[in-house]
């Protein structure tokens, strides 16, 4: 291999490094988007389980699990992501 091959083959895999450094950055980055989704709903179920208690009403249930619901989903995308990450860095080795 000349010289000039080994200098095209280092340019094309630092060129990959970096993509897949930045598509990690990217997931990084959805991945603390769906964490942030999942304390606002906390927070929504916290502050709608006080609004009962302290107007002595009884706890909406129905209203709970469908918040909940939709923390499961954003637990499950981070998951998704998690994956891919993976799979991206899985790749570079």
């Amino acid at each position: 291999m000349g010289f000039m091959d080994k200098v095209k083959e280092g340019v094309s895999s630092a060129d990959k490094k970096i993509g897949n450094a930045i598509l990690c950055q990217g997931l990084d980055s959805k991945i603390r988007e769906q964490e942030r989704e999942i304390q606002a709903i906390s927070k929504e179920i916290s502050d709608a389980v006080l609004v009962d208690l302290r107007e002595n009403r009884e706890i909406d249930r129905a209203a709970l699990e469908e918040l909940f619901a939709k923390i499961l989903e954003a637990e499950q995308k981070i998951e998704e992501l998690k994956v891919q990450k993976e799979c991206i860095k899985e790749k570079k080795d």
